[in-house]
């Protein structure tokens, strides 16, 4: 008899501490400045018509997806989830226990994102 846990049994409850309180204008001021060290033409936005509903949202100035991707971070119960919404697909991040590790997670990924340029159309017409 295996006394090893299955790992679709393993809750996400148990993987972080504490439940994660509402996102605020603070949280967005953290993130705007983080990024503004690495990408300083995006902005942060907070969408969202209460505070338990409450979602941050990094996107280029111009929102051109040509630029880069946009960021959603919304409140999970235990957590943190990005998502990452770019040429109509949105993509799972990750679910994290704190908004400096979801600052870290977009800072990589904005790294990555401004070290491409996307090249020019050759299609003649």
């Amino acid at each position: 008899m295996s006394i090893k846990r299955r790992l679709d049994q393993i809750a996400l409850s148990t993987s972080f501490a504490a439940p994660t309180p509402p996102l605020n204008q603070a949280d967005r001021a953290y993130v705007q400045r983080a990024m503004a060290e690495i990408a300083p033409d995006w902005s942060v936005e907070m969408e969202g018509i209460c505070s338990e509903d409450a979602t941050l949202v990094v996107v280029p100035d111009d929102g051109d997806d040509a630029t880069g991707p946009t960021f959603i971070v919304t409140r999970e119960t235990y957590g943190l989830r990005v998502q990452q919404l770019h040429w109509d697909t949105l993509t799972e991040v990750g679910v994290f226990a704190s908004l400096h590790d979801v600052v870290i997670a977009l800072q990589g990924r904005l790294a990555f994102c401004l070290d491409t340029v996307a090249p020019p159309s050759v299609t003649l017409h």
